[in-house]
């Protein structure tokens, strides 16, 4: 598939072992077998009912174009497949989060592992829609859990916006009884209120503060992963780019002045993959999503670069 967004070098001497993801990813089909769906959500309605600085739309195909590029290493003949995108019409932004949960179900019931592409972070509540609705049907949502990179909590109560998701999926699973499980790694002091601290108290939240994700602390953060991994039985999986330096990633709602080193936030993700048996038998990671990619203040593409190496890191364990 090498038209349109998915397009770059093609190294034809190399033969197989040269190629890169633009030749590799297919169109999603009907009835295709089962594969890694890279699904956008061009929305950044929830950016700005949050008073953000909004473009977190055009991420999806940012997102794309700085996947192309990438070498394939894959080794299992899992197929990557492009889902197209969830557009967000106007201001109607609850309406693109349930075509976003009814997708995202509609992968999951055909075998797919969603590798959603944002967006703003009202992605994980559409997302988590079609995740609960699978999870019910086999079981596991009793015991669901959600690992969210992010220098914000999310959990702000209000009208559904960018920083309501995580409140909206505690309250949804309140309804059910069911436990809320939530841990969020790299919050920033400077950019959640002592409000919203208690209200992740009170939803039996867990974090780890930026400052904590340093080399020095690895191993208690990586315990504080396993613990939290080993405690559920399905996860969701969500990095907003925000976690990251505004060094790093300029190109994002609300840029972080200290954020968590790029290196060690992707070595963090490994670690958790590896957790979660992420790609194997038994595996916890029923979705993955990038949240807040926003091109148009991204001018160099540094923070689109980086999304890209989140994804490319979640999906090669699968292909």
């Amino acid at each position: 598939m090498t038209t349109g967004t998915w397009q770059g070098r093609i190294d034809a001497a190399d033969g197989d072992s040269g190629r890169r993801w633009h030749q590799i990813v297919q169109p999603l089909e009907p009835g295709a077998p089962p594969g890694v769906a890279l699904l956008g959500f061009a929305c950044d309605e929830g950016v700005r009912r949050n008073q953000g600085r909004i473009g977190a739309s055009g991420g999806p195909q940012a997102l794309r174009r700085a996947l192309a590029p990438l070498a394939y290493h894959g080794s299992r003949g899992t197929p990557l497949y492009d889902a197209g995108d969830i557009e967000c019409q106007g201001e109607d932004l609850e309406g693109a989060q349930r075509s976003l949960g009814a997708r995202v179900a509609a992968l999951l019931a055909r075998g797919h592992f969603p590798m959603l592409l944002g967006g703003g972070h009202e992605i994980a509540w559409g997302s988590f829609q079609g995740t609960s609705a699978a999870l019910e049907r086999d079981g596991r949502l009793a015991r669901f859990g959600v690992v969210n990179f992010d220098a914000h909590f999310d959990l702000r109560r209000g009208p559904a916006n960018s920083g309501t998701p995580f409140r909206q999926i505690h309250d949804a699973l309140a309804a059910r009884g069911l436990p809320f499980r939530y841990l969020c790694l790299g919050i920033a002091r400077a950019a959640n209120t002592p409000a919203l601290f208690a209200t992740a108290r009170d939803c039996g939240a867990t974090w780890l503060h930026d400052e904590e994700l340093v080399w020095p602390r690895w191993d208690a953060a990586c315990r504080a992963i396993d613990a939290f991994v080993d405690s559920v039985d399905a996860l969701q999986l969500s990095v907003c780019l925000d976690a990251f330096p505004a060094g790093a990633a300029p190109g994002v709602s609300a840029p972080a002045a200290r954020g968590i080193a790029p290196d060690f936030a992707l070595s963090l993700l490994g670690h958790l993959l590896a957790r979660a048996r992420h790609g194997g038998k038994g595996s916890k990671v029923v979705l993955a999503e990038v949240a807040e990619l926003a091109p148009c203040l991204d001018p160099d593409g540094r923070t689109a670069r980086l999304a890209g190496r989140v994804v490319y890191d979640v999906v090669s364990g699968l292909l």
